[in-house]
């Protein structure tokens, strides 16, 4: 381990210089984490005093040096912490009270680095000493101290409800003087967050009963409920085919459509049109982490420990999270995340030249459940709702389904009042590594060697509605419909209902494989010289029960096509027309599939079946990764460093979607539907298939590879500040990219063969067939984005990125006073793709996303000069305790904001119409034209005009998408400083016993710091002028207006005031 007993407790009085590696790294000490305060408590945040990270990081998703955030590696005592599906972030929680300091290395890291690509954070646990320590705390923070947002003050809206509370305890000593030592951690959190209220149009009592003579939609105009069994009109004008007096008659009513009714909550609001029933019930967060640890003593040659983590977070959220979302708010949704870990620790002084170090480390994250507790009027069996679904075992939860009321424009009849996905939801990630290194000094060599292995799983659900979702939307073409979605409700006529047949749960392992050698070689007295290697063997993870699909393009066997639905005309009607048999139905069918002819899974391949790898793409096999780096003292005070080294990345479980993109193709799981029919028909119905959206990767996939190097100056700097000015750079290849497949090329939309035949042809993409129909792989859908991106998508590992960066920092650690630190970046970074979407290289290559050209922190704690000096008139008892012992800290980072997409659209015309009208594909949407630069200079910036609109226009018919590059402005950068203020007062003997008050301040002089710039351009079809420029007076989020400031917690926020109280002892 690189972090030593003494370095927890004592300060270094002298300057380091690196002068036997040329490892790009920095340590953030114990004191900084302690004096430093951070919103939210989270350590992470401190890594933005690192060279490299952009100086407006967010916890999680932290890059370095122009990498993607999911190629960093956490590790906590030597374990592997990080969540494998995500790959970016900490496993689970930890107190910042319990963490001795951290270790970041960026760039050109020995050979005994690897796992991931990118920078390596090691964090080091506290541990007991010869003495008892131990101290307490409590933080709080609460709205009424905050200020207010911008908008929020200028929208005349009030703070909202921000309540946090975090108290603790932590405690280590000697068990057996000399031998054996423990440390204690324990801490408990409550967060209490309110939404926004909730406002719906729930059924009233009389509707309840079938009686609509009183309602009104959104306006207040009276509705007219039609009688489906009759023909003509219903409206103010002709109510011949209306119920009488607007009444439905209870022999009409569904036996399920009273459920339905009668299960939604009473109204609770009066007076508004728009709105009748109104909620707002706070989300709760309860946490509770721990820490123990234990250190041995063995003998002089023997020292061991063993550290075990718990943590536990859960989640109260009675509008659920993104698979239990509801607008009704009746209960809550629990979501425990929990993590726990097991680190043990053995180092063996085999000789005088020779030691060993064996670590082993085992723990597990998650967040089980997620489902409604006992009695909740979301499950069937307390709900009373018995409508029968399709596939009745799909969903083992229990849950009603989803109900939808939409096509009502303003009536607040809500879409969607739940949009359960997947429940109860699974994600369990249990994760085991062992690593061992031997260290050997020969001469002037000192040889490392050891390795690495991990196995992990990853079990997760996809979100998808095994519960079903019905439909009752208002829809003029159903035969069925009311032109009331609650009265289309009562009668039991849907709109269209949906369901996927079966719940799968993966069980997904992967194991690494990692060796090194490398030796550190000091060649003189003013040159050391390191050089290494390291085998990574990476292969790719599986599915234990075969689960996973593919689609294999050799597998597609055109004479297996399924045979789509086509458009046709009976009597001036547009109908679904079956090419086969002639048979039609209604128009909403075009494009599905008919059954019986053809496979609906053509061209599908099982993992680990005929060829096909047990984790659909190649293992790679060994991957070579040389290191080498210099440190050369150049002159007394002076080091030059230079550096690189190839290194790999076990990919993501999330990166490709494994374990939800490849569990939803059929055969496996089938997505029916059924259109325009009753609740009583559900059982024995069968639905209805259209095309599906699916996923593929690439079968030859490679191994994500980094290539980093850096050369510099270190440089001592009087007042023992430390100074380094370096060249970093990284090149990235082979990561993980969505590339749009059985995408339809440009142009195709204009072509005689692909004109819908009801339709008179223009030829100009408004006339033609549904996408499905013309596509290379008939039988599966595509999609669009306004990002030009096919849904229809394909994993690759053909993205590439580059970073070349100026850094610069200066520290002063030692000492007492004060200490600071500050580091400035000057950098560039390009590339086809920072996440994993992109389509074609030469029009995708430009800014990365998380390109921060220009950024830089300063962190500070000043130990403040007491008033009462010795033999002045306050050197007293008194004086001493007031003027005495206090300190200063803070945080500030500033950085230019990120680069930002136009995108645009036509006043009318919807986003399918405009990609077939502009590049002939529907799949692929045009860029603006830039006729100018649309970045203004900061003095120019205003809320409402912060970019040039002037410099925006549409694209013309023909363009492919590249008509301007990606990422041509620069949103708001940021702009804060986090300060706070501690008064210490010692009580009893010693330098560590005391109490500490501290006021701390996020963003302290309120800067408004914008993080939302409009780019949504509107035009006019016809003329081409935009028709939503911002202005202060009728359109002030219009385009190109900030519309919306930094969230509560994200840095920059409106100010947060915590105040806290510590003791010592």
């Amino acid at each position: 381990m690189w972090l030593t007993p003494e370095s927890v407790t004592v300060e270094a009085e002298t300057v380091q210089l690196e002068t036997v590696s040329a490892e790009r790294s920095g340590i953030v000490t114990g004191r900084q984490i302690l004096d430093i305060a951070l919103n939210g408590r989270d350590f992470t945040r401190l890594l933005k005093t690192i060279p490299g990270a952009p100086a407006d990081a967010v916890s999680g998703t932290t890059t370095f040096n122009g990498q993607r955030a999911n190629q960093n590696n956490f590790t906590v005592d030597g374990q592997t912490v990080t969540d494998s599906g995500v790959n970016q972030q900490f496993a689970y929680r930890i107190s910042m009270d319990a963490i001795a300091e951290f270790k970041v290395s960026t760039t050109s890291q020995g050979a005994e680095f690897g796992r991931n690509s990118g920078a390596q954070i090691q964090v080091a646990t506290k541990r007991g000493t010869q003495d008892f320590h131990g101290g307490g705390y409590w933080f709080k923070r609460h709205e009424g101290w905050n200020a207010n947002s911008f908008t929020n003050n200028r929208q005349g809206t009030p703070r909202q409800i921000y309540r946090f509370l975090t108290a603790g305890y932590n405690v280590g000593g000697p068990i057996e003087k000399n031998k054996l030592f423990f440390f204690v951690s324990h801490e408990w959190g409550r967060q209490r967050t309110p939404p926004a209220p909730r406002r719906i149009t729930v059924p009233t009592a009389l509707e309840r009963i079938g009686d609509f003579s009183q309602s009104r939609d959104g306006a207040g105009i009276p509705i007219f409920v039609k009688d489906p069994l009759k023909s003509g009109a219903c409206n103010a004008g002709d109510q011949t085919a209306c119920f009488p007096g607007n009444k439905i008659p209870q022999d009409r009513f569904s036996p399920y459509g009273p459920q339905v009714l009668n299960w939604l909550p009473s109204p609770n609001v009066t007076g508004q049109p728009s709105y009748n029933y109104e909620s707002q019930v706070a989300s709760e967060l309860p946490s509770f982490d721990q820490v123990y640890r234990v250190d041995y003593n063995i003998n002089s040659k023997w020292q061991a420990y063993v550290r075990i983590i718990k943590s536990k977070q859960t989640q109260n959220n009675p509008y659920g999270r993104a698979d239990s979302g509801n607008n009704l708010g009746l209960t809550p949704f629990y979501a425990p995340t929990f993590g726990w870990s097991v680190a043990g620790n053995v180092t063996t002084i085999i000789n005088p030249t020779m030691t060993n170090e064996f670590q082993f480390g085992k723990g597990k994250n998650g967040i089980p459940g997620d489902a409604p507790p006992a009695g909740s009027p979301y499950y069937r069996s307390v709900s009373k709702i018995t409508i029968p679904l399709l596939y009745p075992n799909a969903d083992p939860s229990g849950l009603i389904p989803n109900f939808g009321f939409g096509g009502v424009s303003g009536a607040g009849i809500p879409t969607a009042v739940t949009s359960f996905a997947g429940l109860p939801y699974a994600n369990k990630n249990p994760i085991t590594n062992v690593t061992d290194n031997l260290a050997k000094v020969l001469s002037t060599h000192t040889i490392k060697a050891g390795g690495f292995v991990e196995y992990a799983v990853k079990q997760e659900n996809p979100f998808r509605p095994y519960n079903s979702t019905i439909n009752f939307d208002r829809d003029s073409a159903n035969p069925g419909d009311t032109g009331w979605a609650y009265a289309n409700a009562l009668l039991g006529n849907f709109r269209d209902y949906q369901q996927f047949s079966k719940t799968l749960l993966p069980t997904a392992p992967y194991w690494n494989y990692e060796f090194y050698l490398q030796d550190t070689w000091k060649v003189n007295r003013s040159l050391t010289v390191n050089y290494g290697m390291r085998a990574n063997f990476v292969p790719p993870l599986w599915e234990k029960n075969g689960l996973f699909t593919n689609f294999d393009p050799a597998a597609y066997d055109p004479a297996k096509q399924v045979v789509l639905y086509q458009p046709a005309l009976v009597g001036g009607q547009r109908v679904a027309r079956n090419p086969v048999t002639g048979a039609t139905g209604p128009a909403v069918l075009i494009g599905a599939i008919v059954p019986g002819i053809g496979s609906t899974s053509n061209g599908l391949v099982h993992a680990g079946q005929n060829g096909v790898p047990r984790g659909l793409i190649e293992n790679r096999g060994p991957q070579w990764g040389p290191r080498i780096g210099l440190a050369y003292e150049v002159a007394k005070k002076t080091v030059f460093r230079a550096g690189g080294g190839v290194f790999y990345e076990r990919i993501a479980t999330s990166a490709i979607g494994y374990t939800t993109n490849f569990l939803t193709n059929p055969p496996e799981v089938q997505l029916s539907q059924i259109f325009y029919g009753n609740l009583a028909d559900l059982g024995s119905s069968g639905g209805t298939v259209f095309p599906l959206q699916i996923t593929q990767v690439a079968k030859d996939g490679h191994v994500p590879t980094t290539y980093n190097f850096n050369a510099g100056i270190q440089r001592e700097l009087p007042l023992r500040i430390l100074l380094d000015v370096s060249y970093v750079g990284t090149q990235s290849r082979h990561l993980t990219e969505l590339a749009p497949f059985n995408a339809l090329p440009f142009g195709s939309a204009w072509l005689p063969e692909t004109q819908d035949p009801t339709l008179a042809p223009r030829f100009d993409g408004t006339t033609t067939l549904p996408a499905n129909f013309y596509r290379p792989y008939i039988g599966y859908a595509g999609g669009r984005t306004t990002a030009g991106q096919s849904a229809q998508a394909r994993y690759s590992f053909g993205g590439s990125s580059n970073y070349n960066a100026l850094q610069i920092s200066g520290n002063r650690r030692a000492g007492r006073g004060l200490q600071f630190g500050a580091n400035y970046t000057w950098s560039r970074a390009l590339g086809t793709t920072d996440g994993h979407l992109t389509n074609t290289r030469g029009v995708n290559y430009g800014l990365l996303a998380l390109d921060r050209s220009h950024g830089f922190t300063l962190n500070y704690i000043y130990d403040i000069p007491s008033l009462a000096r010795t033999g002045s008139f306050l050197d007293n008892a008194v004086g001493r305790q007031i003027f005495g012992g206090w300190q200063w800290s803070g945080l500030s980072s500033f950085s230019v904001g990120s680069p930002l997409n136009f995108t645009y659209s036509l006043t009318g015309i919807g986003q399918p119409e405009l990609n077939r009208r502009i590049t002939g594909s529907e799949d692929f949407a045009p860029r603006v034209v830039l006729t100018c630069d649309p970045n203004k200079s900061r003095s120019d910036r205003t809320i409402n005009a912060f970019v040039d609109v002037s410099c925006v226009a549409p694209a013309a018919k023909g363009s492919i998408g590249n008509d301007s590059g990606i990422f041509p402005v620069r949103g708001p950068g940021l702009n804060n400083w986090d300060m706070s203020l501690f008064k210490k007062f010692k009580y009893g003997e010693g330098e560590n016993r005391y109490i500490q008050l501290r006021v701390e301040t996020y963003n302290v002089f309120n800067h408004t710091n914008w993080t939302t710039l409009n780019t949504a351009a509107q035009f006019n079809p016809t003329t081409g002028a935009l028709v939503n420029a911002a202005n202060p007076v009728t359109n002030r989020d219009g385009f190109g207006a900030l519309t919306a400031v930094r969230a509560a917690g994200q840095p920059g926020s409106p100010r947060i005031i915590q105040l806290a109280g510590k003791i010592y002892f």
